[in-house]
């Protein structure tokens, strides 16, 4: 059960970072609920993972703040940009994209970005294009299966070491990054 932060007024910039870490503090629970299935693939003790949540949890607060959004809604998107940024470590990505939380939030709310959250196929052809053929043939095979598959599981399927599957998805999730997302750009 997570705590719901409720303050009648909106805290200046100084405060948002002792509010994180109460937050944090106080939702150990939910932190580690999120965290555990990716918790064995990660680089990190338990002291690097607090720290990764709190700087999570201020990243929504800061968002909610400037968007003068309710702070209750802060659990609600702490746990879509910890989880993604918890799938970042485990595959030994580095976080490229600090505005998480802004998209996380904006998505929800916007009838123009929700269209992108049902897999339009052409944006995925077109994202996939920009891989290479090992690439691509993983990235089709994990996106083809009914439910998320760990990197063992991709491993055993093409013989292949776990080491190299995180380096194949995280050299994917760079290209992508690079060259592979301009049509979404634009239609943002």
């Amino acid at each position: 059960m997570t705590t719901s932060l409720s303050i009648s007024m909106n805290p200046d910039k100084q405060n948002i970072w002792p509010l994180a870490q109460s937050w944090v503090h106080s939702n150990r629970v939910l932190i580690w609920c999120i965290a555990a299935p990716y918790y064995r693939y990660m680089s990190c003790d338990s002291s690097d993972l607090a720290g990764e949540a709190k700087l999570a949890v201020y990243q929504v607060i800061s968002v909610l703040i400037n968007q003068n959004k309710d702070l209750s809604l802060t659990s609600k998107y702490f746990r879509i940009v910890f989880r993604t940024r918890c799938v970042q470590m485990a595959a030994g990505v580095s976080l490229a994209n600090e505005q998480l939380a802004t998209v996380a939030i904006q998505k929800e709310q916007s009838p123009e970005l929700n269209k992108f959250s049902d897999l339009d196929e052409s944006v995925i052809a077109e994202a996939l294009s920009a891989l290479t053929n090992r690439q691509r043939l993983v990235s089709q095979w994990i996106l083809s299966q009914p439910e998320p598959v760990s990197f063992y599981t991709i491993a055993n399927h093409f013989g292949i070491h776990i080491q190299t599957v995180r380096d194949i998805l995280s050299n994917t999730i760079k290209r992508i990054e690079t060259y592979g997302h301009q049509r979404i750009c634009k239609e943002l």
